[in-house]
């Protein structure tokens, strides 16, 4: 693991995100980052892909206008959450575990799932703070034409036709222990992407964005409903009051749908590619990372 400190400093850019929206604070964090959230001391962690050389990927800490590394040694970090006291990150075919010093241990590993995985996305905390659910999107190069630039296959083409079914979504425990939370072999969530917590008190309901067909889908006692449709490349998936908020990582989007009017709003298309937001609630702002843009963009939300 390196151990440099090396700092990147950036100052927010304006940028014009849709028709009557706030301006969206925009911080250059370096190269391809994947997803955010808030953990210790309440500061932002972004999981850092970087180059594609082992052990490149990490975490790096963003402290106001200020970027640092803030641990190394992971491959190809995506989703991260903060629970129980660690900051919780997937990485290929690896769950890892990060203290407030930035130590990261292997909190579950290949050999530890139930069955085969190829692709460990999302991570959202339970409710219980004492387990994430971690989404296995299986190998998401298949899906996509090799002949155009992040342009996903028709749905119901010969390609889509082809393609196989073993996106599931793992529950794994603090300790480690390692459980099927939803089943691959649905038709209605084929490829889970992004994955949050809902629910009254007392339960938990998972969604997920199926990152090929677009379904935003909910799972609760065994049984799959479609909550939306038509956003393709689904990366982050979080509620709002009455809405739920969607980003496409190949469109570069993020939209807003109204569950009421069951209508759907893009927010922005300004980015190139939109990853695994985090819905700050106390500051009414989506933070959103553009992996191939290397940067963070604050954009408000009602």
């Amino acid at each position: 693991m390196k151990s440099t400190k090396a700092f990147f400093f950036a100052m927010g850019l304006g940028l014009a995100v849709c028709a009557g929206a706030a301006e969206a604070k925009v911080l250059k964090v370096g190269t391809k980052p994947e997803s955010v959230c808030r953990g210790f001391g309440g500061k932002l962690y972004v999981t850092m892909i970087n180059d594609a050389e082992t052990g490149d990927g990490g975490i790096n800490i963003i402290d106001g206008d200020k970027v640092k590394e803030f641990c190394r040694g992971m491959n190809s970090p995506k989703g991260i959450a903060f629970v129980g006291g660690f900051l919780v990150t997937a990485d290929e075919t690896t769950v890892w575990k990060v203290n407030k010093n930035g130590k990261a241990t292997k909190l579950a590993e290949k050999k530890d799932f139930p069955k085969e995985i190829e692709f460990l996305n999302d991570v959202a905390a339970s409710r219980d703070k004492k387990s994430v659910y971690v989404t296995e999107m299986s190998t998401p190069g298949p899906m996509f034409d090799p002949d155009k630039e992040r342009t996903l296959w028709p749905i119901g083409s010969k390609q889509d036709k082809e393609l196989p079914q073993k996106g599931c979504v793992y529950k794994v425990t603090l300790e480690g222990k390692v459980t099927l939370a939803v089943p691959a072999g649905n038709k209605l969530m084929r490829f889970p992407n992004g994955v949050t917590v809902t629910g009254k008190k007392g339960e938990e309901i998972l969604v997920m964005g199926d990152f090929f067909t677009g379904n935003i889908v909910a799972y609760n006692n065994e049984k799959f409903r479609v909550l939306a449709k038509g956003m393709r490349g689904a990366d982050a998936v979080e509620f709002g009051k009455g809405v739920i908020y969607v980003s496409s990582w190949p469109l570069g989007k993020v939209w807003k749908y109204d569950r009421k009017s069951k209508k759907t709003t893009v927010l922005s298309d300004k980015f190139t590619t939109a990853a695994d937001f985090f819905y700050d609630r106390k500051n009414k702002q989506l933070i959103i990372p553009d992996m191939l843009g290397g940067t963070l963009t604050f954009l408000p939300v009602e």
